[in-house]
């Protein structure tokens, strides 16, 4: 791939293919597929201080999903934290945050900060650093239109946007910016990594997202008579909820 443009292209499929197998994995597809949309226009507008190598890290970054979801589709191996959250599209029980918070989990705490030290020269990341945290002002602007969507086919959400004291976004928000932090530390490790050794601090990396995947699966805070009630207060058609999400990229 060369353009985002065919990183969109690729998106819709994904949704497609969701829509039609009324597959949950479509909420994590949705939600990336405008993060990435506003990514683009960030660098259209050149937000960035490196407009052309924002295109070089997207691309690698988005490679590392399409390519677990292709491995994922053909029962090859793809990094555990990928499996956990497709493997969860099976389970119906699951909230709508919860599908959308193992698909993060899994691409930010893993892929970004890898995908950024791939496209940076060996122990030479932080050139890096400014654009890789203005990428976090880009995606907060589409937050709230997220969260939105979410609110229409999830009661629970508005909620808890109640409950974070008129911080609309703040769950969204938390979330990304608590795992943007981790990727950027993940990002300096694996730069200073030689070539030959980046294959075990992946694998090292992706065990510890795959921790984290197993916390959302089983929340502490949610107990299982907790998470039931909040599951009925969800809309449970996958595909209208789906174009619910998808309309927010009209923005």
């Amino acid at each position: 791939m060369k353009t985002i443009e065919e990183v969109l292209k690729k998106l819709d499929e994904i949704i497609i293919w969701c829509k039609e197998n009324k597959s949950p994995a479509g909420y994590f597809a949705c939600t990336y597929r405008i993060m990435t949309a506003q990514v683009l226009k960030g660098i259209q507008q050149k937000k960035f201080e490196d407009n052309p190598r924002m295109v070089l890290l997207d691309i690698a970054f988005a490679q590392r999903y399409l390519e677990a979801w292709e491995n994922y589709s053909k029962g090859k191996k793809c990094t555990h934290s990928w499996y956990i959250a497709f493997e969860a599209t099976k389970n119906k029980d699951l909230l709508i945050l919860q599908h959308i918070f193992l698909g993060m989990n899994a691409h930010i705490n893993l892929d970004l900060g890898i995908s950024a030290a791939t496209i940076m020269p060996y122990r030479k990341i932080n050139p890096l650093k400014k654009d890789f945290e203005n990428i976090n002002n880009v995606i907060a602007s589409i937050n709230q239109k997220v969260q939105d969507s979410l609110n229409k086919i999830c009661y629970p959400v508005q909620l808890i946007d109640q409950l974070s004291d008129g911080k609309d976004n703040a769950v969204l928000d938390f979330a990304i910016s608590k795992a943007r932090d981790t990727s950027w530390a993940t990002a300096v490790i694996a730069s200073n990594t030689p070539n030959f050794l980046r294959e075990s601090v992946i694998n090292i990396v992706d065990y510890a997202a795959a921790k984290v995947a197993t916390q959302i699966l089983n929340p502490k805070i949610l107990t299982p008579p907790l998470l039931k009630e909040l599951k009925k207060c969800e809309s449970n058609d996958v595909v209208k909820n789906i174009e619910i999400l998808e309309s927010t990229k009209s923005i």
